[in-house]
C-alpha cells in the first residue's frame, strides 16, 4: 500500500519505485521546481481568487490559502523540499506544503475543477519569448548602426560564390535586418499562440462547477482562454511555434555568420572583429580566430535540432494529455531558448566590435567584373542593340580580358569593340570614358537607386524605415510585458483587498 501521506495514489498499491523515481519522477520534479515554482504559486493565487469570487470556497478559507501561498513564495522553491515519492507530482508537493500550513480541508479545495497540466510552460515560454524579442531588436539595431556607418562602403556581392554585382556593406546589412524583421513577426505570432490560458479545462472535459475561466485568464495576463477543453490539454503548437520561429531566425543568423567569417579570412581581408571577441592559438602566435561565428553557427544547428526534437516528440502521439506533450516537448524547447539567447548576445557584441576594410573591398570591386551588367545596360541604352546582344558582347569582352590577364580596371573601349566586331560585325560608338564610367563600382552603386537597391540615398531611406519599425517593435514588446505586469498588479491588489 502507499504511504498514509500520499496524494492521489489511492488507486495504486505502491509508491513510485526506485528506478521510476530516479529516472523520471525526481528529474521532472527538480526541473519543474527550478522553472515553474513562481508560476505555480501565481496560478494557485489566481485560482483561489476565482474560487472565492464565484463562491466555490468561503472567503475565510480563501484568505487562509492566499496567505499560505504568500508565505511559501517568500520562502522560495527550497520550501518544497526534496522529491518525495508519496507526493509524486510537483504540484502535489506544493499542495502538501499548503496542507501543512492550513489543513487538508482547506488546501484540498485548491483542486476544485482544476486543470492538469497547468499552463506553467506557457507562462515560462512567454517570458523567454519576450527576452529573445528584446535581444533580437538589439541585434537589429546594431546592424542598422553598421549599415548607417558603411552606407558608402562599396563591395562586390556574390551569386553561387562568384562575383555578381556591386553593392555596399550597408545594403548587405539591410538584407539581414529585413530577414530578422520577419523573424520578429514569427516570434510574436508564436507568443500569441502561447499566451492562451488552459485553466478550467479539467482533464479534458472542463468541470461541472461554475468556473470563471475568463477571470483566471485575465488575472494571469493571458489574452484569453483556449476554448476547446480537449485542445487545452492536447495541443502542442505552443511548443512547436516558438521552437520553429527560433530555428528559422537562427538559420538566418548562421548564414550571416558564415559570410562575416569568410570575410574575416586573410584571403578576403574585408572584416575584422575586436580582439575582445577573438581567440588565439597556443601553438601559432600569428593567429586571431573569429570563434564567435563558429559558436553561433554550431548553436544554430543545436536550435534547429531542438525544434525538430519538439516536433518529433509530438508526432505520432494521441491527441490527448500525455507526457510527451506536457513534459518531454518542453525540455528541447527551453534548451532552444537558452542557445538562442546566448547566441544573440554573443553575436550582437561581436558584430558591434567588427570593422570593415573599405579599401580592400573597393579594390576587389574594381578588379572584378561585377559591374559588367551596367556596361551591358549602357550599351543597350546608347545603341540600337538589344540587351541580349549587348550581354553577348560584354561576355565575350570578359573572356578576352581574363585570357589576357586583365582586370576590369584595365578594360577600355578597344577591347569592347573587339568583341563587338566578333559578335555583330562592327565597332560601337563608345570611348574609354563610356566604358570606365560603366565599370566604376561607385558609379554602379549610385545609379542602382531603385526601391531596395544599393544606392546610398535608397539605403539611408530604408535604414530610416527600419529604425521606425524597430521602435514600433520595441513598443509592442513593452506592451506585452506591461500586460503581464498589469496582471501581476491586479492579482496583488485583489489579494491585498481580500486578506486585509
Amino acid at each position: 500500500m502507499t504511504g498514509d501521506n500520499s496524494i492521489s495514489r489511492e488507486r495504486l498499491e505502491a509508491s513510485p519505485g526506485e528506478i521510476y523515481t530516479e529516472t523520471i519522477e525526481e528529474p521532472v520534479y527538480e526541473f519543474k521546481r527550478d522553472h515553474y515554482f513562481d508560476h505555480l504559486v501565481e496560478t494557485n493565487k489566481a485560482w483561489v481568487l476565482m474560487l472565492v469570487e464565484t463562491d466555490l470556497v468561503p472567503e475565510s478559507e480563501g484568505v487562509t490559502l492566499l496567505k499560505a501561498l504568500e508565505d511559501l513564495q517568500t520562502d522560495g522553491p527550497e520550501a518544497l523540499g526534496e522529491y518525495n515519492p508519496d507526493y509524486e507530482y510537483f504540484y502535489s508537493h506544493m499542495e502538501q506544503v499548503l496542507i501543512e500550513e492550513t489543513t487538508e480541508d482547506i488546501a484540498g479545495n485548491i483542486n476544485i475543477g482544476r486543470t492538469r497540466p497547468e499552463p506553467l510552460a506557457r507562462m515560462e515560454t512567454r517570458e523567454r519569448l519576450l527576452t529573445v524579442l528584446d535581444q533580437l531588436n538589439d541585434l537589429r539595431e546594431t546592424l542598422l548602426n553598421i549599415a548607417q556607418r558603411e552606407v558608402e562602403t562599396v563591395m562586390p556581392q556574390w551569386t553561387h560564390y562568384q562575383h555578381a554585382q556591386i553593392s555596399t556593406v550597408g545594403h548587405y546589412m539591410l538584407a539581414i535586418t529585413s530577414a530578422l524583421e520577419r523573424d520578429f513577426e514569427r516570434l510574436v505570432d508564436a507568443y500569441d499562440t502561447v499566451n492562451e490560458c488552459t485553466l478550467g479545462c479539467g482533464a479534458l472535459a472542463g468541470a461541472s462547477y461554475p468556473l470563471d475561466r475568463e477571470l483566471v485568464a485575465e488575472l494571469l495576463g493571458f489574452d484569453g482562454f483556449k476554448n476547446n477543453t480537449i485542445d487545452c490539454v492536447a495541443g502542442g503548437d505552443h511548443h512547436m511555434e516558438p521552437a520553429s520561429a527560433m530555428a528559422n531566425m537562427m538559420t538566418t543568423i548562421s548564414r550571416f555568420c558564415q559570410d562575416i567569417y569568410t570575410w574575416h579570412t586573410r584571403e578576403f581581408g574585408f572584416a575584422e572583429i575586436g580582439d575582445e571577441y577573438a581567440g588565439s592559438s597556443s601553438m601559432m602566435p600569428q593567429k586571431k580566430n573569429p570563434y564567435p561565428f563558429e559558436y553561433v553557427r554550431a548553436r544554430a544547428a543545436h536550435v534547429t535540432a531542438k525544434a525538430t526534437s519538439v516536433q518529433e516528440t509530438l508526432h505520432n502521439t494521441n491527441y490527448q494529455d500525455i507526457k510527451d506533450v506536457e513534459e518531454d516537448a518542453v525540455y528541447p524547447l527551453f534548451e532552444a531558448f537558452d542557445e538562442t539567447s546566448r547566441s544573440l548576445r554573443l553575436l550582437n557584441g561581436t558584430i558591434e566590435s567588427t570593422t570593415f576594410d573599405a579599401e580592400a573591398m573597393l579594390r576587389e570591386a574594381e578588379d572584378g567584373f561585377a559591374s559588367c551588367t551596367e556596361l551591358a545596360s549602357r550599351i543597350h541604352r546608347n545603341t540600337d542593340l538589344s540587351y541580349r546582344t549587348a550581354h553577348r558582347i560584354v561576355g565575350d569582352m570578359v573572356l578576352r580580358a581574363i585570357n589576357s590577364d586583365m582586370t576590369a580596371s584595365d578594360v577600355g573601349s578597344d577591347l569592347v569593340n573587339e568583341s563587338a566586331e566578333e559578335i555583330v560585325g562592327r565597332r560601337l560608338d563608345i570611348d574609354d570614358e563610356f566604358v570606365h564610367e560603366a565599370l566604376d563600382p561607385e558609379a554602379f552603386v549610385e545609379v542602382h537607386d531603385g526601391p531596395g537597391g544599393p544606392a546610398p540615398k535608397e539605403v539611408r531611406r530604408r535604414i530610416q524605415d527600419q529604425r521606425a519599425t524597430i521602435d514600433e517593435h520595441r513598443v509592442r514588446v513593452n506592451d506585452l510585458r506591461d500586460r503581464l505586469d498589469s496582471a501581476a498588479e491586479m492579482r496583488a491588489q485583489r489579494l491585498e483587498e481580500l486578506t486585509q
